[in-house]
């Protein structure tokens, strides 16, 4: 069972947090999230550390980087199996090496062996994540970092509990030795109404007039005491919307990256009377009508139905 989150050693100890920083880009209803940890070796012997990253269960990883010293290494997809005896065969042959790999006891939680980290060393850990944000019932979305994620640190020899960490969400403050910046970009076809946190934000800044671009930050100095809430308020917020994004300039065409994609982005507002006859939850089924031949009539014979219409009545 994974006990301890951030970098830790094979024993499962906390290796020390120097600093977070975390970059945000929201756009609609996706988020993409950005965290550069920095770690230091502060022990007299090298450490065999593990990097454990707790994940939101919709989350994908889609870029990790780790960098010792003045070796920086991307993370690079292969089978389970050979990439554990690429990690082995580089450590046994005194090289640096990373291998990342989904926990096996749980599917949301990552681990990271960085290798061997020296005395006085320094480790930067960059992880970045696309994840759904939650819906709120004030119509709100919802993202949530995890405090769990840094446990506090205590020197070796020094009086700590079974695993050396507190995994609390909230720490008396003043105890934690580093601090958190978060910057977050918001991008929203619909207006950006505020952005509220649990934790002292700087003011919402606006990047054009019709206010569906802005950036907002953590106040300096914040400690990661707590786990960190941002909510996001939009206008409109039950029109669907429609978000295109293009494909990548170096990725091959047709491929995976290389072509544009459609987000599209559905949150009704069913009527009272309907949602007022449902005891707990429904089924709900939508149509989307995804080409122009869906406005066209059935047949060319008068009254006939558009074949929205008829899908609507089959399912009816």
């Amino acid at each position: 069972m994974v006990d301890c989150c951030g970098l830790v050693t094979v024993k499962n100890k906390p290796v020390p947090l120097k600093s977070i920083a975390v970059e945000v880009s929201v756009q609609g209803h996706v988020a993409t999230v950005s965290s550069t940890l920095q770690y230091e070796n502060q022990e007299e012997s090298p450490l065999e550390a593990i990097f454990v990253f707790p994940l939101p269960g919709e989350a994908a990883v889609c870029r990790f980087s780790a960098k010792i010293g003045q070796t920086e290494v991307v993370a690079e997809v292969q089978e389970k199996q050979k990439a554990q005896e690429q990690y082995d065969d580089a450590l046994s042959s005194g090289q640096q090496a990373f291998l990342l790999e989904e926990s096996d006891e749980s599917p949301d939680v990552f681990k990271l062996s960085v290798g061997s980290l020296p005395p006085g060393e320094k480790a930067s850990v960059s992880l970045d994540y696309v994840t759904e944000l939650a819906v709120q019932a004030d119509d709100s979305l919802r993202l949530c970092l995890p405090a769990v994620l840094n446990p506090r640190y205590q020197p070796q020899g020094s009086d700590s509990g079974s695993d050396g960490s507190a995994q609390v969400s909230s720490v008396p403050a003043g105890s934690v030795p580093y601090s958190l910046s978060l910057s977050a970009r918001v991008s929203s076809p619909h207006p950006i109404s505020r952005v509220e946190s649990n934790c002292p934000l700087d003011p919402l800044n606006y990047l054009n007039t019709e206010k569906t671009q802005a950036t907002v930050s953590l106040a300096a100095g914040h400690q990661f005491d707590r786990d960190v809430e941002l909510l996001l308020y939009y206008q409109d917020t039950h029109q669907p919307t429609a978000i295109v994004e293009a494909g990548q300039a170096s990725a091959k065409p047709g491929s995976l990256m290389g072509d544009p994609v459609v987000m599209l982005s559905l949150y009704p507002e069913f009527p009272k009377d309907v949602m007022s006859s449902l005891t707990s939850h429904g089924e709900f089924l939508f149509v989307v009508d995804r080409s122009g031949s869906m406005g066209c009539p059935m047949h060319n014979g008068s009254g006939a139905q558009d074949r929205i219409g008829s899908a609507r009545v089959e399912i009816h």
